[in-house]
């Protein structure tokens, strides 16, 4: 093997809780060498799931295996029990848990470099379950020219007000724990939010102009009570308006086969069967539809790239360790 399997590296700090914060990570390689074809992939754990979880563990390994890839799963920011045993700070939801699993890849795709091993850094794809659906939405939209594909299985719907402040809208038990006042220290502004909706139009028409053949696979059932289907459709709407290439798949009863799809719920199916039923195509190097990037990933460009909200801008740096930082207008 190139890459240690059980790895740590130190993550962008996070407000709430100030100083050095570690992100661990499972790596997993195709069975045969890493060569000039082997790509990235990124395997996304569901909200409070853990990143060496055996079901996880197994992902990596079958996709390795079948796409030729260097899967991983990242214990992002507030996984497991600490979002549990911390609910005086409010979930992520996407952003610093993105930059964790884009910071993951970067480790990967350094050490690589260091080994001088030859790999495809146009072939980084990601996958990700429930609240990893979410992230896999977001890593394409923070590192965005890097993706060549992500597969967002019944992931949550951006930050919505009812997910933000707990509601119960359209009946999602979810609750991140925002607050309206801006004098509270878990305010929700509107740039935070608007940076954590990956339907944003203005976003999604800098991200195709970025990544133009970027594809989005979405997979989502009509009956999902924790992440509403009605703000995914949606998204799904403002990535096609975009230009996006984007499938979305909004499963009906029809749409049961009792292999991968067992339900029209939140518990959709077969995840990892899912991925090969409706993405297989596009991550296999055996397919002719296997999708790829035409340029260079953004760790390789080395650059920064800015997403504007209603009161300043988002600023992504690539000139290292990538981070993000909220940069308010100048008056």
């Amino acid at each position: 093997m190139v890459l240690q399997q059980d790895q740590e590296f130190v993550a962008q700090d996070w407000p709430h809780k100030p100083g050095e914060r570690k992100v661990r990570m499972w790596v997993e390689e195709p069975s045969g060498s890493v060569n000039r074809d082997t790509g990235l992939m990124l395997v996304l754990h569901n909200w409070g799931g853990v990143y060496d979880e055996p079901h996880y563990v197994q992902w990596c390994q079958s996709f390795a295996e079948r796409y030729n890839v260097i899967a991983t799963s990242v214990n992002y920011l507030q996984s497991g029990d600490d979002w549990k045993l911390n609910r005086q700070w409010p979930y992520d939801h996407g952003y610093l848990q993105a930059m964790d699993c884009i910071g993951a890849l970067y480790h990967i795709y350094t050490q690589l470099h260091q080994a001088g091993r030859e790999f495809n850094q146009h072939r980084i794809y990601a996958m990700g379950v429930s609240g990893g659906g979410n992230v896999t939405q977001m890593v394409m939209k923070l590192a965005p020219h890097t993706f060549a594909c992500g597969v967002d299985i019944c992931g949550m719907p951006g930050l919505t007000d009812g997910i933000a402040y707990g509601t119960g809208e359209y009946g999602s038990h979810l609750n991140a724990e925002y607050s309206r006042n801006p004098a509270d220290a878990n305010f929700l502004s509107p740039d935070m939010q608007q940076i954590r909706d990956f339907g944003n139009l203005e976003h999604c028409r800098m991200l195709h102009e970025a990544n133009p053949g970027l594809k989005i696979v979405i997979i989502h059932g009509v009956d999902d009570l924790s992440c509403p289907v009605v703000h995914k459709i949606t998204q799904f709407r403002n990535m096609v308006d975009a230009g996006i290439d984007v499938d979305g798949h909004f499963l009906t009863e029809f749409d049961v086969d009792g292999v991968a799809v067992t339900g029209t719920g939140h518990s959709i199916g077969d995840r990892q069967q899912l991925v090969v039923k409706y993405a297989d195509v596009y991550l296999n190097p055996g397919s002719p539809m296997m999708k790829t990037t035409a340029g260079q990933c953004d760790f390789a460009r080395e650059g920064t790239f800015r997403y504007p909200t209603a009161n300043g801008s988002y600023v992504l740096d690539f000139c290292g360790y990538p981070t993000v930082e909220f940069l308010p207008a100048v008056e």
